[in-house]
């Protein structure tokens, strides 16, 4: 019984070690997600305005979108601050998932004869 309460003391205390970020945290992830959000939108006019390359633009936007991407997941979904067992596995379905739209994309743009 000693080491059942015992055990359950040091669950507690390695769970408070892994606080989630204060509010001010926050609002600073906050007004990065804004400004990664502004640059995107005028990103978005690179190829209209500027004559940038149309597949320039879209790796641009891409970057950006994976950027803000990441800050959600780490910071307002917890998972920098959870196990890296969980990190391993949400990393591995993302890869996963996005190799599977990237190939029935290319299948179906093959399939429409858009691409030899």
């Amino acid at each position: 019984m000693a080491n059942q309460a015992h055990g359950h003391t040091d669950i507690a205390t390695v769970h408070e070690a892994h606080s989630a970020p204060s509010p001010r945290n926050y609002l600073m992830i906050g007004l990065i997600l804004l400004i990664v959000t502004i640059i995107e939108v005028a990103a978005s006019f690179l190829h209209r305005t500027f004559g940038v390359p149309e597949l320039a633009q879209i790796a641009v936007l891409v970057a950006l979108a994976i950027l803000k991407g990441l800050l959600v997941v780490m910071f307002f979904m917890h998972l920098r601050f959870d196990s890296r067992w969980f990190t391993f596995l949400f990393t591995t379905g993302i890869i996963l998932a996005t190799f599977g739209i990237a190939v029935f994309l290319a299948l179906f743009m093959y399939r429409a004869g858009q691409v030899d």
